[in-house]
């Protein structure tokens, strides 16, 4: 745009004129071109929230209650970002969102044209490696693509009938569960504060003027145990294996996990009114998790919707720190909410990934914050 300042502002002072009317006009000339400046910067922030798109990262997205809700983020008007472990199930996923939201005509035209659906390089949980690479790779999509990630789903598990120890030496069913959430969710935090603090994000249309913060959700289960029973043996060394066993402490250290970095986030200022953090039952669905560990008696995973619920319904707007069954609060066990045991799991976690837990110094908050 051109501006042209007034002609009386541009002529030289008469002879006579006194200093008074001088700096009258130098005075009006300032909050002319301060006006201006304003105007300029107020266009050019809007131009940047309008380039930007809110991403939601789904792990363990290819298939189950992962692909059911990246379909229905797709179809909210969020920028999915697909994670899985092989390339060809991903392209799979890819293709049953794409039809998925075409079928249902909910997005904008604009919307409609721009890619929905990403997937990001296949990548093994198993490992504080594979998990750090996955971080990586979506905040380098994001930076290429101009995308923002809003919603976090934690969703990827397993449930493992055999003892298996992983390249890290951790226990199969821990390190996926519990150390990559833990990982992923801590790489990506500066990200999403950013996201929440900086206001240049566009926010799908389906839910504009009620999403205004940025969540995580982490997958926990009602099939919880009530307390870790051995700290000092989670590889299950010692103690006699049971995938029933492991399982259900690796959803109790979720629903820990969730609560202490809930409160860290809460203190560092940034919770509840710019992140979130919660977990949740996904309810019975008939997964192969589920088929596996207690056979079908659950609904079917087109129907499971809880997930999609929790990372963008207004009724949870503002609420951290708690756990959801049914798209209802409820107390997780009483572990959850202990801040010595929550202080044990974190320091494991915290020598198992040194990197993911400088993250929860909030160092890099401070320096934004300059």
């Amino acid at each position: 745009a051109h501006y042209t300042l007034p002609t009386y502002l541009l002529k030289k002072p008469k002879k006579g004129k006194t200093s008074v009317q001088t700096n009258t006009m130098l005075w009006t000339l300032e909050i002319y071109l301060t006006l201006i400046t304003a105007c300029i910067l107020s266009c050019t922030t809007a131009a940047m929230a309008t380039a930007m798109r809110s991403a939601a990262l789904v792990t363990g997205a290819t298939d189950g209650i992962g692909v059911t809700t990246a379909k229905h983020l797709a179809a909210k008007g969020y920028t999915v970002l697909l994670h899985g472990r092989s390339e060809e199930r991903l392209d799979k996923a890819k293709l049953l969102v794409e039809t998925f939201v075409n079928a249902r005509k909910t997005v904008s035209k604009e919307e409609h044209q721009a890619k929905i659906v990403y997937c990001l390089p296949a990548a093994d949980l198993s490992t504080v490696s594979g998990s750090v690479a996955l971080a990586n790779s979506a905040l380098e999509l994001c930076r290429e693509h101009d995308l923002k990630v809003v919603v976090l789903m934690n969703n990827a598990g397993v449930y493992s009938k055999d003892r298996i120890i992983t390249l890290d030496g951790t226990e199969l069913t821990f390190a996926v569960n519990v150390v990559a959430p833990f990982v992923i969710t801590s790489l990506l935090l500066p990200h999403m504060a950013t996201t929440a603090t900086g206001g240049m994000v566009a926010t799908p249309q389906q839910h504009e003027d009620q999403q205004t913060t940025s969540r995580i959700v982490t997958t926990s289960s009602i099939s919880q145990c009530s307390h870790i029973r051995d700290w000092n043996d989670m590889e299950y060394s010692k103690r006699r294996y049971s995938a029933h066993s492991s399982y259900s402490e690796s959803k109790l250290l979720d629903a820990m996990l969730t609560m202490e970095m809930s409160k860290r986030l809460v203190d560092a200022g940034l919770a509840p009114d710019q992140i979130t953090c919660n977990c949740l039952d996904p309810g019975t669905v008939n997964t192969k998790m589920l088929l596996a560990g207690w056979g079908p008696i659950g609904i079917d995973v087109q129907d499971a919707l809880d997930q999609t619920w929790l990372c963008t319904s207004n009724e949870v707007q503002g609420v951290t720190g708690k756990y959801f069954v049914y798209q209802h609060e409820r107390q997780a066990a009483r572990s959850a909410y202990d801040p010595t045991e929550r202080q044990r799991m974190w320091s494991l976690l915290e020598k198992l990934s040194p990197e993911a837990a400088a993250i929860w110094s909030f160092e890099w908050l401070l320096r934004n914050n300059k």
